[in-house]
C-alpha cells in the first residue's frame, strides 16, 4: 500500500490555510468566511481519515496508544463539527424562509 504521509501533511495545511482564511473573512464580516468555513471542515474530515490510516498501519504503536489517539482525533474533529452545526450552519445553508 502507498505511503501518503505526503498527501496528509498537504490536506492538513490546506485545511490550516482554509480555517485561517475563513477567520479572517469573518472578522472582516464578509459572507464568503462561511463558505470558507464549510470547505475547511471538508479537508479536515480527509486528513482526518489519512491519519486514522496511519495510525492503523503503524507497527510502533501499542494497542492502547493506538485507541487513544484514535479517541483524541475523532473527538478534535466532533467538536469543530458541532460548532459548525449548532452556530454557523445556518448562515451557510441560508435560513428557511416561512410561509
Amino acid at each position: 500500500m502507498k505511503n501518503l504521509i505526503q498527501q496528509t501533511q498537504q490536506a492538513f495545511y490546506f485545511s490550516l490555510g482554509f480555517y485561517i482564511l475563513a477567520f479572517i473573512l469573518w472578522v472582516l464580516n464578509v459572507s464568503l468566511a462561511y463558505i470558507l468555513i464549510s470547505m475547511a471542515l471538508l479537508l479536515s474530515l480527509v486528513w482526518i481519515l489519512l491519519v486514522l490510516r496511519e495510525i492503523m498501519l503503524s507497527v510502533k504503536l501499542t494497542n492502547t496508544e493506538r485507541i487513544f489517539l484514535i479517541i483524541f482525533i475523532i473527538f478534535g474533529n466532533i467538536i469543530a463539527g458541532m460548532a459548525y452545526f449548532f452556530f454557523m450552519r445556518e448562515k451557510v445553508i441560508g435560513k428557511p424562509v416561512k410561509k
